[in-house]
């Protein structure tokens, strides 16, 4: 086997270039590129592979340097090129890999790695053991020997990610050459990407600036916080990418927490919880006085609500207190399916939202004490619950859940027909037209 070798190359005017073609196109069709970071790294390895046989794969690494996004081209052998895909998504994620391996080890040391030509079996033993593992056994194509060329994209003193050349069967090695030409293609692809970059976050910034402005328009020219905290969470699920989000709002009477409003549930209802003020990770939130983010959800730290996580496959979670005058009135909840990347911008964003929320719920409060009667205290806000005997009560319950008569029968030891017969009671008395609608009802008013 050819030794792996890391190679630090920095080009300079004087150098020549034996591949001034494929750089030159390189070089003109990232010009070209729509400033997208997406579509410059697509860009970048179509182009290459079209001018150079072999796989390319380039390697960007997120706001989260642990994790890396990654693509694949090969316009000689389109089957390598998806077999690097499949691989990567029965990993990963293509748009999450994590940042290790030898492309890892190129970011960290910042210095090219070239292999100019190795046996399938000496290639394999390079990569990671899960790499190594499904490599093995899902090669399309055979290989008696490949070449590895792994060069750092590096902008303003900084690696970014990684272009990877791998040279299948090759008639000769991967050379110095080789190293020196990527190299160059890596840099400039660097400062396109970077470029990219920042005009994405302006445009990002902009329409953040617009969201917020919308927000307080809405409270401005509505009483209605329910409408209000429906546009705030709407303006939380598209902007900042989360599958799901609520607002749970504070109670003095009892100091727990119960949710008002949710968006993004599979569910047809978030159950009615109450949560301790001084237990669980919104109360932390509140407590603290900062936002809490978790990309590993402990499900102790979410006892009442820890079938609801397994139900809805939650895996990272968010909570921003909502706080006025020092004074806590709730906290909005993120939930997401997978790792959130919170970064600083991003935060900053959701906690500008969070102002926002908590100053709608304080206008509301402060509307309904100047409307109630004199020496009336308000406790929750809602209306009266309709007279339920136990079963009815422990159906509802069930139903609010999102559980169906199915599965709410042998819960209470009655046949299905039964149980759909308490359910008409149940809207009939709610004055409800559906389920989804006695559902929320029975959320937002605090039946249970």
């Amino acid at each position: 086997m050819s030794e792996a070798v890391f190679v630090s190359y920095v080009p300079t005017a004087d150098d020549p270039m034996n591949e001034d073609r494929i750089v030159g196109e390189v070089f003109d069709q990232l010009a070209n590129s729509r400033p997208e970071v997406g579509a410059i790294l697509n860009t970048l390895v179509s182009t290459l592979s079209r001018l150079r046989r072999g796989t390319w794969v380039g390697s960007l690494m997120n706001r989260d340097p642990r994790t890396s996004m990654m693509v694949a081209a090969d316009a000689g052998e389109p089957a390598m090129a998806e077999f690097v895909r499949q691989a990567l998504a029965a990993l990963s994620s293509p748009q999450a890999v994590r940042t290790t391996g030898l492309s890892g080890r190129v970011i960290e040391s910042g210095q090219a790695l070239l292999v100019p030509q190795a046996s399938s079996e000496e290639f394999l033993g390079l990569l990671t053991p899960a790499a190594r593992e499904w490599v093995g056994g899902h090669l399309p194509l055979p290989i008696d020997s490949i070449g590895v060329l792994i060069a750092p994209m590096r902008a303003r003193g900084a690696t970014v990610g990684t272009i990877a050349l791998f040279e299948r069967n090759a008639p000769g090695p991967l050379t110095q050459n080789d190293v020196e030409w990527v190299q160059a293609v890596a840099d400039r692809a660097a400062v396109a990407i970077e470029n990219a970059q920042l005009y994405e976050d302006a445009v990002k910034r902009l329409d953040w600036l617009s969201s917020l402005q919308s927000l307080t328009r809405a409270i401005a020219a509505s009483s209605d916080l329910q409408f209000t905290l429906k546009v705030i969470l709407d303006q939380v699920t598209s902007r900042l990418a989360v599958d799901a989000a609520d607002v749970l709002l504070f109670d003095e009477t009892d100091h727990t927490l119960y949710v008002v409003a949710s968006a993004g549930f599979l569910s047809t209802s978030m159950p009615d919880y109450r949560l301790a003020l001084d237990d669980g990770l919104p109360g932390r939130a509140i407590t603290s006085r900062r936002v809490e983010m978790f990309n590993a959800v402990d499900p102790s730290v979410h006892a009442q609500r820890r079938s609801l996580f397994a139900r809805e496959g939650f895996k990272a979670y968010g909570a921003v207190p909502l706080v006025v005058q020092g004074r806590p009135v709730g906290a909005l909840e993120l939930f997401h399916r997978s790792e959130l990347d919170a970064y600083q911008e991003w935060l900053a964003f959701l906690d500008a939202i969070g102002s926002v929320a908590a100053i709608a719920i304080d206008n509301s409060r402060l509307n309904d004490r100047r409307q109630a009667p004199a020496g009336a205290i308000r406790g929750r806000v809602g209306l009266r619950a309709p007279d339920m005997t136990p079963t009815e009560r422990k159906i509802l319950g069930l139903l609010v859940e999102g559980q169906t008569n199915r599965e709410i029968s042998p819960q209470v030891h009655l046949s299905q027909n039964t149980v759909k017969f308490h359910v008409r009671q149940l809207l009939q008395k709610a004055g409800a037209t559906n389920r989804t609608e006695l559902a929320r009802k029975a959320t937002q008013e605090g039946w249970l």
